[in-house]
């Protein structure tokens, strides 16, 4: 299925105060890593305390802070978030699969955080896979979380890298001499000019066994949006890829381009995905949270990159339409699903 998020509408101000967030529980979580830095996780889920009325959290949106798990529905959700994003990147998105009864993770990727930039693409692009295997692992083997979560109920979502690094999950490789020459050709992709692909390169990464790019059969079912080195992949190297996936990418989006990337996947994965290509968005469209009366007044150009849209593009509607569309996708998906 291909949509086009087109509405009418007047833009609304990307305040706390447009969301509907319904009782999201939520707790921070410490994820030993051995023999790496331990991983800061979100975790959300549905909870029968409803939220105070004002922001109580770091990200801004009012949540139960750990309150009680209620009702989960037996779906646990990882996302993953993008280059030198955090675990709360896209928390109004987490916080909207809670209110839908899933338990939702969110790790922080250490060396690819906007606190901690010390990894290199050669070493972020295999740990971030690793990253949401070793939660899954931590929260299958937690005694109060496995009672709710059914293991054959598990699934991703990605923004940009994170996009990047669900591909690895449902078992994409991508082919590094592929991506190189399809840098010479198209020079002016973001990723081309800026290196990374000749820094994969240089790390013999073309190299690595398949079993390095961290797939997990664990998740069935991915929602990756605006997903990072797509043009890397090709129908070879996405040949093991079962999981159901749900592909997002705006039509303005001149860091991941559409035509490039997620249209690119959408022709060689084996399994025809669910694909949504949005008309007047950005590469950021699929990011609220972030766009604060603060984040203006701080670095007003910086935001106007981040959080700036045409005329009648309304993200906040945008946002409730995806993540109705993603709620559904899930249930769909999943096994014996409650």
């Amino acid at each position: 299925m291909n949509t086009t998020f087109n509405r009418a509408l007047i833009a609304s101000s990307l305040a706390v105060a447009s969301f509907s967030i319904e009782a999201a529980g939520f707790r921070e979580v410490e994820v030993p890593d051995a023999g790496y830095k331990s991983l800061t996780v979100g975790l959300w889920y549905p909870s029968d305390q409803a939220p105070p009325d004002t922001a109580n959290t770091q990200f801004g949106l009012p949540v139960a802070l750990d309150a009680p798990i209620s009702a989960p529905n037996g779906g646990l959700i990882l996302i993953s978030h993008g280059f030198g994003g955090w675990y709360a990147g896209h928390a109004d998105t987490a916080a909207a699969l809670a209110d839908a009864g899933f338990i939702v993770a969110a790790p922080s990727h250490s060396g690819n955080t906007w606190s901690d930039m010390s990894s290199g693409i050669d070493q972020w692009a295999v740990d971030r896979p690793r990253h949401i295997s070793r939660v899954i692992d931590h929260l299958l083997a937690d005694s109060e979380l496995t009672s709710h979560i059914d293991p054959n109920n598990i699934g991703f979502y990605g923004f940009s890298a994170g996009g990047y690094t669900g591909l690895g999950l449902v078992g994409g490789v991508p082919d590094i001499n592929n991506a190189v020459q399809f840098c010479q050709k198209q020079p002016s992709e973001f990723v081309c000019k800026n290196g990374m692909i000749d820094a994969l390169y240089e790390a013999d990464m073309q190299n690595l066994p398949d079993s390095a790019w961290g797939a997990d059969g664990r998740i069935s079912a991915a929602v990756l949006s605006a997903p990072g080195l797509a043009f890397a992949y090709t129908e070879k190297s996405l040949s093991s890829v079962t999981a159901d996936v749900q592909l997002w990418s705006g039509e303005l989006d001149d860091s991941v381009p559409t035509q490039s990337n997620a249209a690119l996947l959408a022709q060689r994965l084996p399994k025809a995905p669910e694909t949504h290509w949005i008309e007047n968005a950005s590469h950021f469209a699929f990011m609220v949270v972030a766009c604060r009366e603060a984040f203006k007044l701080d670095d007003p150009i910086e935001y106007e990159m981040v959080c700036g849209d045409p005329e009648g593009f309304d993200r906040i509607a945008f946002h409730t339409d995806m993540h109705e569309n993603m709620i559904r996708f899930y249930e769909a998906s999943f096994k014996s699903f409650k």
